[in-house]
């Protein structure tokens, strides 16, 4: 790669606009010290061209090994790549081993990819290079170099014919692998107009060669053009359905996604049945075609074949029904009643004469390899799918059972005794998505008493996440009868008290079936409370959790139904006012007692309007600092109050109160850096804006570019007073912040040179030019450099109103305080390990973020474990209409060991965000758990 070059300073004294022009940091400085040390002691070439050079008195080994060390560099500056590739090409022309060839080949590639080199001129090399070629291989590889090049950057039309020419040329190799390769740079290069007129049709021709890799690759290259744009003709299905009967899976396999995309593309195209005069739809026959697939011998064309399935929701009703339409034969045959064979028998008007031996003999029994079990292509075959062997098979025909009958409600109705007969599977993973199917298509279908029995019978799996979904699907689905309902919330009970640690999930489930079925519970309300129309009942429980299920189901129902109130008993309506106020999430408001308005503070309307006052109030205070140091101190309260009360505002109002918080450390920060005295130590005050500036980093998504610059800008002032604080103290090195600053620029200019309509405020402009004026950055001449800067800096600007941020928090589930206090002490012998469940619910985490997960763990002795989580042990919520985009659940167990303590101890556990080395972002609040290593009992 070509090498920056520094910027003298004269260029930048010449600046006209600083503002808006943004000085280029070199990154290049950044690891100076780093490429420095990594360099080796003795003399190897540090330029292409010097490699280059000693080909030309290397053997074939020889010239591979420097050719194998020209790819492992690829550091190396561009204005040498002109000559170095022609005295490959050079030595391509003499080289008589083939293998080296290919390497040089390859090696062009790469320069094509990982380097800024002119594609057009390789291409030219490599096609006049490969015209005088005789070896197959060698052909091979030019044409995949010739592909990779193509794709690193946009060529020409008239280079993409050139290629597209040579590759018709080559079709007529005799290599198969020369003829795999054209075809695949035909897929991909051909014009599209040019496509449908002839290189579509040349194409298919490959499809009978007779090696299975140019098929498979004939019609994958179809395929290819079929998602560049390409129409695919309905010609090519009779030259698909050929090909599934291919001795080769690699064939069957791309012959069946073609069958599925040409009955997507044209599902109400007409063509004949075989041996038959009738006409089909094509999207009929594709399916049916499919269907026939998941019987194939290989499991993945199987695992295909169920999954495409699921994508062709305009096959015909008929067709659709048959899949579930298993019927079982008798001696591979079905059998007809004498009745039914005497009257064919008298109609066909033949009758034995007795002169053959058995001419009437039965003719049931035939031989078994003549007959198929599959009446037709479509019968059975989601069921088929279903008691396959492979769970991969399995799993894709719910899958695609779930997608069917959420286009089809008749479907959904009958595939549902078939989802209930897969909880029942061996496998976890295909009773999870069972449930999950059901789940999604419970908005077609009521539930029986028969199909309850077997999905309750699965509550008590040893899979929690087994439990949680049913809880999941039996509050998704309605049920058909009061007995229903009753045997729902007994089994619910009952396995609650088995599994007490369901207690949530159970809640959320008993609230959900109480929003579905307010009239059927209003009618058994006396029985579940225990309510005797003459006397008086005992007062329940209120902490029983068996009696606040029955309470969340009945008080949900009611909010639908207001009559259920007047069969609440008098404890009832007290124990709705305790629940109402201990979990208001699962309990509703009810007009019971007093006044029921309630206030509703709405993102469009209330919080949106404080906080547009309080931005303005500091605004006006922006030219006092006294007045606006205190307005910012009181608005961090008034947001982090705000964030509580109103979750649509609660990431926006959180960014402001962080973003308020960090420009307070760096006013306090700025008077430290005048030599001013401030209350607070400055290492701690520098941590603090670190940390919120790492907040500001990473903990919020969903940040416009505006906010983006506000973020990069606060980062930057924060490495630059810390640089002059350290720099100012003298007590430890000054490199690291001096390299950190380096970094921080040279990001904020690549942004602000990506994004040429957004305008850096006056301290980012003099930083950047600045730093971008220092020939050597030592940490010395950089402080002397940025310390009139940083010294007098205006105030940060305020951002403006993004209701669209989202913060990345957590909320642990288990273990809370109360199930570890001082009464419930976890007990193990000293050095021994205590498993504790640990249970945590997280919002707005990002994919890329999954990896910087930690738990942390801090014992009394001011000991902290850092704790990497399994990946497995992180999955998305499931909800009603499937996976959750942005909340993800954390079930794994947290490991406890130490000494030898005199008596328990207070542990504290917390989630946090891994962002950089030793800094953790704390997710939520620790929750303190009681540990008591015991000594270990000697024997007599």
């Amino acid at each position: 790669m070509a090498l920056a070059v520094k910027r003298p300073i004269s260029e930048v004294a010449s600046l006209p606009e600083p503002s808006t022009i943004v000085p280029q940091i070199p990154t290049h400085r950044l690891y100076k010290r780093i490429r420095r040390n990594a360099c080796k002691s003795n003399c190897t070439p540090t330029s292409i061209l010097a490699y280059v050079n000693l080909l030309e008195e290397a053997s074939s080994n020889e010239a591979l090994q420097l050719l194998l060390k020209i790819t492992d560099s690829m550091h190396f500056d561009e204005s040498e790549f002109p000559d170095a590739i022609r005295k490959l090409v050079e030595h391509f022309q003499r080289e008589p081993e083939s293998a080296v060839r290919v390497k040089i080949l390859s090696l062009f590639a790469d320069l094509a990819t990982e380097t800024g080199i002119d594609g057009q001129q390789l291409i030219d090399e490599v096609i006049k290079l490969l015209k005088a070629e005789k070896s197959a291989k060698v052909i091979s590889q030019g044409l995949i170099v010739l592909e990779k090049i193509g794709k690193s950057y946009t060529p020409s039309v008239a280079y993409i014919n050139q290629m597209v020419f040579f590759a018709k040329m080559k079709l007529f190799s005799p290599s198969h692998n020369v003829q795999r390769h054209a075809i695949l740079l035909l897929g991909v290069f051909v014009l599209v107009s040019d496509a449908e007129k002839e290189s579509l049709e040349l194409i298919g021709k490959y499809t009978d060669s007779p090696d299975a890799r140019v098929r498979a690759q004939a019609f994958r290259s179809m395929l290819t053009l079929g998602e560049r744009g390409v129409q695919l003709p309905p010609s090519l299905y009779p030259r698909a359905c050929a090909s599934l009967t291919d001795d080769y899976e690699c064939v069957r396999k791309e012959a069946l996604n073609m069958v599925f995309e040409l009955g997507v593309r044209h599902p109400e195209e007409m063509i004949k049945v075989q041996d038959s005069e009738q006409e089909v739809r094509l999207i009929d026959d594709a399916f049916g075609k499919v269907c026939s697939a998941i019987c194939d011998l290989s499991m993945n064309i199987r695992t295909l074949a169920a999954e495409l399935l699921g994508g062709m929701t305009m096959v015909s009703d008929e067709f659709l029904h048959q899949t579930l339409d298993k019927k079982l034969m008798s001696n591979m045959r079905k059998k007809r009643s004498l009745h039914e064979r005497s009257a064919a028998h008298f109609a066909s008007g033949e009758w034995s004469s007795g002169k053959k031996w058995a001419d009437d003999a039965p003719k049931e029994v035939i031989s078994a390899d003549s007959v198929s079990l599959m009446a037709s292509g479509a019968c059975g075959a989601l069921v088929q799918g279903l008691e396959d062997e492979f769970l991969e098979v399995r799993t894709a025909s719910v899958n695609s059972m779930c997608k069917l009958a959420l286009k089809n409600p008749l479907f959904a109705v009958t595939s549902l005794d078939f989802l209930v007969d897969m909880f029942n599977d061996e496998i976890e993973e295909v009773r999870l998505r069972a449930i999950y199917s059901l789940t999604a298509i419970s908005r077609h279908i009521i539930l029986r008493e028969d199909q309850l029995e077997t999905m309750l019978s699965s509550l008590e799996d040893y899979s929690v996440e087994v439990r949680e979904g049913l809880h999941l699907m039996l509050g998704a689905c309605k049920v058909s009868t009061k007995a229903c309902l009753t045997l729902v919330v007994q089994k619910v009970l009952d396995v609650l008290l088995k599994y007490p640690e369901d207690r949530l999930s159970t809640f959320g489930c008993m609230q959900r079936v109480g929003q579905k079925h307010p009239e059927i519970c209003m009618s058994i309300t006396p029985q579940l409370l225990l309510d005797h129309p003459f006397f008086d009942s005992a007062e329940r429980d209120v902490e029983d959790p068996a009696y606040v299920c029955v309470l969340i189901m009945l008080f949900n129902a009611a909010q639908h139904l207001p009559a259920m109130l007047s069969l609440f008993p008098e404890t009832t309506i007290k124990h709705y006012a305790y629940l109402r106020d201990t979990m208001p999430n699962f309990v509703p408001r009810l007009a019971v007692g007093g006044d029921t308005k309630e206030l509703n503070l709405t993102g469009s309307t209330g919080s949106r309007q404080f906080l547009e006052t309080l931005l303005s109030n500091i605004q006006r205070a922006y030219s006092a600092p006294q007045a606006r140091q205190a307005l910012l101190k009181a608005a961090q309260d008034d947001l982090d109050r705000l964030a509580e009360i109103d979750p649509t505002f609660s990431g926006t109002a959180n960014f402001t109160s962080v973003f308020f918080g960090a420009q307070l450390q760096m006013e306090q920060l700025q008077l430290a850096a005048t030599g001013h005295s401030i209350k607070a130590p400055i290492k701690e005050c520098l941590l603090q804006l670190i940390k919120k500036c790492l907040m500001l980093q990473n903990l919020f998504s969903n940040l416009t570019i505006d906010d983006q610059l506000l973020v990069k800008q606060m980062c930057l002032r924060a490495s630059a007073l810390n640089l002059v604080l350290i720099v100012k103290d003298r007590s430890q090195s000054a490199l690291g912040p001096c390299q950190l600053l380096l970094h921080i620029a040279s990001d904020a200019s690549s942004f602000l040179q990506e994004n040429t309509l957004l305008i850096a405020d006056t301290f980012t402009s003099a930083i950047l030019t600045k730093l971008a004026s220092v020939g050597d950055p030592k940490p010395g001449r950089v402080y002397r450099e940025i310390l009139p800067i940083v010294q007098t800096a205006a105030p940060v600007v305020i951002p403006q109103i993004n209701t669209n941020i989202k913060m990345c928090k957590a909320r642990i589930i288990e273990p809370t305080e109360s199930s570890y206090s001082a009464e419930n002490v976890i007990k193990v012998t000293a050095g021994l390990i205590a498993a504790v469940p640990f249970v945590a619910e997280l919002e707005n985490l990002q994919e890329a973020q999954r990896q910087d997960l930690r738990l942390k763990v801090k014992y009394p002795d001011q000991n902290v474990h850092i704790i990497v989580p399994r990946k497995r042990d992180l999955k998305k919520v499931m909800t009603e209409q499937g996976e959750s985009e942005s909340q993800w659940r954390l079930r794994t167990k947290v490991l406890l060991s130490h000494g030898v303590w005199t008596e328990a101890s207070t542990v504290e556990i917390t989630i946090c965000l891994s962002v950089k080395p030793n800094n953790e972002l704390e997710l939520c609040k620790p929750v303190k758990v009681h540990f008591a290593p015991k000594p270990v009992k000697r024997g007599l």
